[in-house]
């Protein structure tokens, strides 16, 4: 195992929370990564908040599902909207989700 790999891999270990992907019938327990993308808005005084919530997933915990896929985190059903890949090794997915 390469050494980017493994210290991804601790990362999830230690700190992810454990949640359930499910589509098509197809239900796993992963392990996510809150991510601190969420974008606010301001009005004048007022600041709203977007409904969306984002997490990082390892790519090999989200194969086989897409988009439309129901993650669920603490409880909380969440729809994935989209995805993207910002590590350029390409060892996890940032899950931009919804409320389900």
């Amino acid at each position: 195992m390469n050494p980017f790999q493994a210290a991804v891999d601790a990362s999830f270990n230690h700190l992810g929370i454990e949640a359930v992907l499910e589509q098509d019938g197809r239900r796993e327990t992963v392990r996510v990564l809150p991510y601190e993308e969420d974008d606010y808005a301001d009005f004048g005084e007022t600041r709203l908040k977007d409904r969306s919530g984002s997490y990082e997933i390892r790519n090999g915990e989200f194969e086989g599902f897409s988009k439309g896929a129901i993650l669920e985190v603490s409880g909380v059903r969440r729809k994935v909207q989209s995805w993207d890949v910002k590590d350029r090794v390409r060892l996890k997915k940032i899950l931009r989700t919804i409320p389900a």
